[in-house]
């Protein structure tokens, strides 16, 4: 049967077209013979565009992935596409697996049903039994509206995947995996899933809870199919030495035995330089040094809040000030280059406590200094907090630039004090940081400019493919303390 996927990435922060989760359902369905295509919808002007491939792609089944920021996209374009094609209409992604309800909501019509949690197993059962001609309502995952009282029906899940290897490699080929690699010198892995942290803007222990388990562990796909992937990829693509290969596991570096397992065999077999994901309290030096060996050039720690009231009483990071500033302290010892994001704008977020967050990530001087905007997930515990405490609006605008403005209606901050900050964000950092470093930042946001214009996208690509041009570029940056 032909699946046409469809990956909503509207006004979004994400950029990239590739979705780990849509490629691993992808190889499971290519495996068994079906054909797959992927949309990446980016704009509300791509509709007529989509709905021309599925037509001439004739997908017995189109299915969706969706946060809740996106789902008005999907429900507006699987609209479009009934009208044109018949054929099964199916969502996933956060927004159904937190909020089943949202197949009830009228504008859903044209969506036939929901699919909760991990699908690779349920998709496909689905998908086969469209192909056949039979009934698909009691397969597992499902959520639908009943057609006969019309009320929400909710199925059991299938229990996660503990076994990852067991199912194929992502099938990066239905991406524009190539252009990721060309345009942001990047080529993406996705290893591990799961999260045992209770963080309170996130998901995590949320979607624990739907597998009737207080948290959601971690589950490493094996090592040997790890490395295995990563030498089909470059393999398979044109991938310069100088590409970073990137690690988008939440907690790449939790497992420990895993992790070591997993460095010796990277280092002997593929020694290429890599960016990953840590958190502060889960690091050592013996881990700094060997990531170091293995070739990290760059680890995630994410910071959330600088303000220790914000970060551990109302997002329960459960990070002290302490290990905050020794985690990042380690990365500098080693000569590990760190990215440390913040949110800005969650509940009883007041101004002195963000600028108390820009003077903490001044002092921890993490190489990238990234900001969002605060989001209320459904289904998230900052979620019901902001519900309980009047903070949401009483009607949910359907095009959020989700992590770029604020939706919440807060006493303590203006939605234009938050936007103020992180539009600002990196430069109001900096200027806790000394001169050298300042001057330093702004000839590298002025190269950043300039590689956005044709003439620049170039020169950034020559840059990123030649190794002694990026030394230098990397020593120029590093002498003037950036």
């Amino acid at each position: 049967m032909n699946v046409y996927l469809v990956y909503t990435d509207v006004a979004s922060y994400h950029g990239l077209p590739y979705h780990p989760g849509l490629a691993s359902l992808a190889a499971v369905l290519l495996e068994r013979g079906h054909h797959v295509k992927v949309g990446y919808l980016t704009s509300e002007d791509q509709y007529g565009d989509i709905v021309k491939e599925v037509v001439d792609f004739q997908a017995g089944v189109v299915g969706f992935t969706t946060v809740e920021t996106q789902f008005a996209y999907v429900q507006d374009l699987a609209a479009c596409i009934k009208a044109k094609h018949a054929c099964t209409t199916v969502v996933g992604g956060t927004a159904i697996t937190l909020g089943p309800e949202a197949v009830l909501e009228p504008r859903s019509a044209s969506l036939d049903c929901g699919m909760r949690g991990e699908c690779e197993h349920a998709f496909l059962e689905l998908v086969e039994k469209v192909q056949r001609g039979e009934d698909y309502h009691g397969v597992n995952n499902l959520c639908y509206r009943h057609p006969q009282t019309g009320l929400l029906v909710v199925n059991p899940l299938n229990p996660q995947i503990e076994a990852l290897e067991t199912i194929p490699h992502p099938a990066t080929a239905v991406f524009e995996y190539q252009r990721i690699i060309d345009e942001h010198n990047l080529a993406l892995f996705h290893f591990n899933r799961g999260c045992p942290y209770p963080c309170t803007y996130c998901a995590a222990r949320v979607l624990g809870l739907q597998y009737g388990s207080m948290k959601e562990s971690i589950r490493p796909r094996s090592v040997d199919s790890t490395i295995e992937e990563i030498k089909l990829t470059l393999e398979q693509y044109h991938v310069p030495s100088t590409t970073l290969l990137m690690f988008t596991d939440d907690l790449f570096t939790l497992n420990k035995k895993w992790l070591y397992d997993f460095l010796a065999r990277y280092e002997a077999e593929i020694a290429r330089p890599f960016w990953c994901t840590a958190r502060s309290n889960i690091v050592n030096p013996e881990l700094f040094d060997r990531l170091k060996s293995a070739g990290c050039y760059k680890v995630m720690m994410s910071i959330e809040s600088g303000n220790d009231f914000i970060r551990n009483q109302v997002m329960k990071r459960g990070i002290s000030r302490k290990i905050l500033f020794q985690s990042f302290e380690w990365a500098h010892q080693f000569d590990v280059k760190t990215c440390g994001v913040c949110i800005v704008g969650v509940p009883f977020e007041t101004p002195e406590t963000v600028e108390d967050s820009i003077a903490t990530v001044a002092q921890l001087n993490p190489t990238d200094k990234g900001c969002n905007i605060f989001y209320p997930y459904k289904g998230t515990p900052l979620r019901k907090v902001c519900e309980e405490n009047g903070f949401m609006p009483n009607v949910l605008s359907e095009n959020v630039k989700e992590r770029f403005q604020s939706i919440l209606n807060l006493p303590t901050i203006s939605k234009e004090q938050i936007l103020h900050y992180h539009d600002n964000w990196e430069h109001l950092v900096i200027d806790h940081r000394p001169l050298r470093e300042r001057v330093g930042y702004s000839l590298r946001n002025t190269y950043h400019v300039v590689t956005k214009t044709a003439v620049g996208k170039h020169m950034k690509t020559f840059v990123n493919r030649n190794t002694y041009a990026r030394k230098v570029k990397e020593g120029f940056l590093q002498a003037m303390g950036v």
